[in-house]
């Protein structure tokens, strides 16, 4: 299964550094109409999807060692 365009999109974003949180939501909001909460559950289930690696190998791998690193410190306490 392809990427389709809004999806693309939605890594693009998640993938561009922002200052603050809130302005990516903001502008996630205003290009895709997805709220920020919505956003990241389909960006962490592209992450997990193979075809999307295929389509985006270096942003997926860089996403992925983010979620990692969050998810490591979660842990950590």
């Amino acid at each position: 299964m392809a990427l389709s365009d809004t999806e693309r999109r939605l890594l693009d974003l998640a993938g561009t550094y922002f200052k603050y949180p809130a302005v990516r939501d903001a502008k996630t909001l205003a290009e895709l109409g997805l709220n920020g909460t919505r956003a990241a559950q389909i960006v962490n289930a592209l992450l997990d999807r193979p075809d999307a690696e295929a389509a985006m190998p270096m942003e997926i791998r860089r996403l992925r060692r983010l979620r990692d690193a969050r998810r490591g410190m979660r842990r950590a306490g």
